[in-house]
């Protein structure tokens, strides 16, 4: 994520709880989007304990965002991802990442976003605030046909992640800015 781009995210989150309005939190669904909804069935993400400890040590030593294509098996309504494939990268820098898709078979794409502390004049106070996806984050993802994307906020105290089922993401794909969910958690095996 670009600079500029990083400003108006936060900008439109400072914006968004500071002044409420009584509009629709999501848009209104369209049949493609029910056509989608009905298509992904998968409604839970697991990451096993290793990969979980690989991804976080990972993004703790990065200054520059990648992507990682995390595979495993479905069962059910459950993902459950042990292991990783980085693509080809187009370009990389701290605040944005260009891959090549991933493979057939991806259950989730990862990718982080390096903490390099509290910047009051977007409104990132802690590490959290940047487990979210951008605008061209959310593009990409209802661009593409993976059923989960999954952040890492590294360079920080402890591991943070958080994810969002491709669903979440399209149906609220006209924000500039997609938050984690308060209920949103990870589970392990």
């Amino acid at each position: 994520m670009s600079p500029g781009v990083r400003r108006r995210v936060i900008s439109a989150l400072v914006v968004a709880v500071t002044c409420p309005v009584s509009a629709p939190a999501q848009a209104p669904l369209t049949a493609a989007d029910s056509a989608i909804l009905a298509s992904q069935p998968l409604k839970r993400l697991r990451l096993a304990p290793s990969l979980l400890r690989r991804v976080s040590l990972l993004a703790g030593g990065l200054d520059r965002e990648v992507v990682l294509c995390l595979q495993g098996t479905a069962a059910g309504d459950s993902a459950l991802v042990v292991d990783f494939v980085m693509p080809d990268l187009v370009s990389s820098t701290a605040d944005q990442v260009q891959p090549l898709p991933c493979g057939q078979g991806t259950l989730a794409v990862w990718h982080n976003h390096p903490w390099t502390g509290p910047d009051s004049s977007f409104g990132v106070k802690t590490p959290e605030d940047l487990c979210s996806l951008s605008e061209p984050d959310v593009r990409t993802v209802v661009a593409d046909s993976i059923p989960f994307a999954v952040v890492s906020v590294g360079r920080t105290p402890h591991a943070i992640v958080c994810w969002w089922r491709r669903v979440q993401v399209v149906v609220n794909r006209h924000v500039k800015f997609l938050p984690r969910f308060p209920r949103q958690w990870l589970e392990l095996p």
